[in-house]
């Protein structure tokens, strides 16, 4: 079995490597979530395990994960501005 490691976590957005493929998940209420959303707004949720995290990360190469993170990371602080 492949192992998940959590490279980085900004709110609850987590950057998560296995075997050389990276993937953005969000941790929410005991779950993980692929990221980006699926175009029709869908989600697919797993538990918040590295077996979890395994089955629903949108796996990618680094470089785009980590660009996908940072925007994602942004977002959320741009918003949590705004709401205080």
């Amino acid at each position: 079995m492949s192992s998940v490691s959590v490279v980085e976590e900004k709110g609850s957005f987590r950057l998560v490597a296995c075997d050389g493929r990276f993937a953005v998940v969000e941790a929410r209420a005991g779950q993980v979530f692929g990221m980006p959303q699926d175009p029709d707004g869908g989600r697919d949720g797993a538990a918040d395990t590295p077996e979890g995290m395994e089955s629903i990360g949108r796996w990618t190469g680094e470089e785009e994960a980590r660009a996908l993170m940072a925007d994602l990371s942004q977002r959320g602080d741009e918003l949590a501005r705004r709401i205080w």
